[in-house]
């Protein structure tokens, strides 16, 4: 059985190395090429290397390799990647190798760098290997390579690779389930370890579901208020509206407040974006990038957009038109179980909720296919980068959701103008998606914790005295985790029904708060138990997300003020005073406009970054600026200083010596291009 290889600095050889990443071939892999990659993870970047640390797994012919990295490797990349972390003056600023006397516990990696954070530099540097010279993968003659290629990408592609994932520390692991979800307390999440095991956006996506929970108790308060006062419908609708207004403006400009707070302690606000490297599924003939001259796949910008606007926009509109024929069928089913339980009084009350139940299945269905289509529909619209792979993707099923949700909502409150049955159709819309929500997301992991747990348990004699593969193994056998993108979709469902309809239905703030109490539990069980632990790139806000849920904020100003105009209460009080309905929708639009004036005096009024964080991110950029003007200076006289180099870094890239660690973003920027 082979051990680890050892890393190219002698100072890291006596400590014990930690596993971070484990790489699954194919079970039939060439041996040849087993060894090929294992030579390039471990050989130096000037040989076309990564300069990590790899383990042949359980044996020199298994399928399985173990990746780790030394700390000088991970300090290097920290610096690449351009991670911010404490300076001895108490600033975040972009990590310097030179400099990293002065940064807090940089002595002590792993304390330094969280387990994400060098995971995810060990991802980074992976997807860095290019191919030198080799004309094919060694041991496959028929899979070629073209110089640049990266290994990584070609092997996934060609199957050789058949997965690779970050590995769990049980320790830590264990640690953070007591103080998470294994407790019975309702006490806030620590975010905090959150983002250190698992990353920015992990950690992004729960504290922005424990603030929207939060943010929901004084709706839930109001409301119950209101629906016990004893005062008119029309003086409670607008009463509610106007809070309701106010309510979704606050908490979106608090929320930004609090993700530039924490996006800065995690050292993920300032970071600068790099030239991303094309996606693993991207496709075409091959070409030089004019930016970085290295060989790449290019496809036609012309091509991608008629397959937009010829394919994926009619297979849209498609599925809304079966969304919109839903809701009518929907309508009419609704009209013909009212007149039959008209007709016969001796049938069941109950009868009168079927059409709605039906239609909420039925939406349920179409969002789970229309999601599935829109993904393959990206994937063959053949994106460069996986950021825009996202947003595609994400404006896609934003769209259908949107209008597959709140059709029949629209409809039923400015068309049909039933406000009973809109409150009946809101209320079966909340609950039984919870109640579907919850059975897939709760029992499905209780059944799965205690039933597969207790083989688990029989088996934990065995594995403790195991070796560290065969404990390393069944992470491997675990469903790829699928990311954040139903989590928010499904908060973004619920902000929609809360600030566009809650005037109508005030405890819907009350069914979501206890739904989302048990969606936390149930995420982060998911989360821990049932899927690969994921890469996890950092994150500074919740990205397109934060736009799409100020968008429904908005609309909820012209939605409410529009439910109060056509309230039966409204048009009784209009019959007699003689007031003409566009009187109405005259004071309607004059009401909304002062509330839209509201609501954006309040966004300006509230600044979206606290005054102490904006002080600290000042002071860094004028110290940078002073830095690099002395810098230029003095090579302006003559007086360039020292200079080390280390050649090999990123394709080439050069370590310039700094006087001021805070000149570092602007070298790196310039070395990076």
């Amino acid at each position: 059985m082979g051990s680890w290889t050892r890393p190219s600095c002698k100072c890291c050889t006596s400590r014990p190395v930690q596993p971070l990443v484990a790489l699954e071939l194919s079970e039939d892999i060439n041996m040849e090429t087993k060894r090929w990659l294992m030579f390039r993870i471990q050989a130096e970047k000037t040989a076309g290397g990564a300069e990590l640390m790899v383990h042949p797994g359980e044996d020199d012919d298994g399928n399985m390799l173990l990746v780790s990295a030394s700390r000088h490797v991970l300090l290097r990349t920290a610096e690449v990647l351009g991670l911010y972390k404490l300076y001895k003056d108490g600033s975040m600023i972009s990590f310097s190798y030179r400099d990293r006397r002065n940064f807090e516990n940089s002595d002590n990696i792993d304390e330094f760098l969280t387990l994400a954070e060098r995971q995810f530099i060990v991802l980074r540097t992976l997807e860095n290997i290019k191919a030198v010279d080799e004309k094919y993968i060694p041991g496959y003659p028929t899979k070629s390579l073209y110089p640049g290629e990266a290994i990584f990408n070609r092997l996934q592609k060609t199957k050789l690779l058949h997965a690779f994932y970050p590995l769990h520390h049980e320790e830590m692991l264990n640690e953070l389930e007591s103080h998470w979800y294994s407790h019975r307390k309702l006490t806030l999440q620590p975010i905090d370890s959150i983002c250190r095991y698992y990353g920015g956006s992990i950690a992004m996506y729960f504290s922005f579901l424990e603030f929207f929970t939060c943010s929901l108790a004084p709706m839930a308060i109001f409301g119950t208020m209101v629906f016990a006062l004893s005062m008119g419908t029309v003086d409670k609708c607008i009463l509610f509206s106007v809070f309701n207004i106010i309510w979704s403006t606050v908490i979106m400009e608090l929320w930004k407040r609090h993700s530039f707070v924490l996006a800065y302690t995690w050292g993920t606000l300032q970071m600068n974006s790099q030239f991303e490297e094309p996606r693993m599924g991207y496709k075409g003939p091959m070409g030089t990038n004019p930016i970085t001259h290295r060989r790449q796949p290019y496809y036609p910008t012309w091509k991608r957009k008629v397959k937009i606007w010829l394919v994926s926009v009619p297979v849209l509109c498609l599925f809304l038109a079966f969304s919109l024929y839903g809701m009518f069928i929907f309508l009419r089913l609704e009209a013909w179980v009212k007149a039959l339980y008209s007709e016969n009084e001796d049938c069941w009350g109950c009868m009168l909720y079927i059409p709605g139940i039906l239609h909420t299945l039925c939406i349920t269905a179409l969002n789970v296919c229309y999601k599935e289509i829109a993904e393959v529909l990206t994937e063959w619209e053949n994106h460069r980068l996986e950021s825009s792979f996202q947003n595609h993707l994400t404006v896609k099923v934003l769209v259908f959701r949107f209008v597959n949700c709140f059709s029949a909502l629209f409809y039923i409150s400015f068309y049909l103008q039933d406000l009973e049955l809109l409150r009946k159709k809101l209320a079966s819309l909340l609950i039984l998606t919870q109640i579907i929500n919850q059975f897939i997301e709760t029992l499905l992991p209780y059944f799965y914790k205690t039933l597969i747990g207790k083989e688990t348990g029989l088996k934990n004699c065995a594995v403790e005295n195991a070796p560290e593969i065969d404990k390393i193994k069944p992470q491997g056998q675990k469903t790829t985790f699928p990311g954040m993108f139903d989590e928010y979709m499904e908060l973004f469902v619920q902000f929609g029904y809360v600030s566009l309809f809650s005037c109508i239905y005030p405890l819907s703030a009350i069914l979501i708060i206890l739904n989302n109490i048990t969606e936390i539990r149930t995420d982060a069980l998911k989360l821990c138990h049932l899927f690969r632990k994921p890469f996890i790139s950092p994150a500074a806000n919740i990205g397109v997300w934060q736009t799409a849920f100020e968008t429904i904020g908005f609309l909820s100003v012209i939605t409410n003020c529009l439910l109060i105009s056509i309230s039966p209460q409204v048009k009784e009080y209009c019959a007699e005073n003689n007031v003409t309905s566009n009187s109405v929708l005259i004071w309607a639009i004059g009401v909304e406009h002062a509330l839209l004036a509201i609501k954006i005096i309040l966004a300006f009024v509230i600044p979206d970054i606290p005054q102490w964080v904006k002080l600290k991110i000042d002071r860094v950029e004028y110290q940078s600026l002073q830095a690099l003007k002395h810098k230029l200076f003095e090579e302006g006289k003559g007086f360039g200083g020292e200079v080390e180099e280390k050649e090999g870094w990123q394709g080439g890239i050069t370590w310039p010596d700094s006087a001021d660690s805070s000149l570092h973003a602007s070298n790196r920027q310039l070395n990076l291009l």
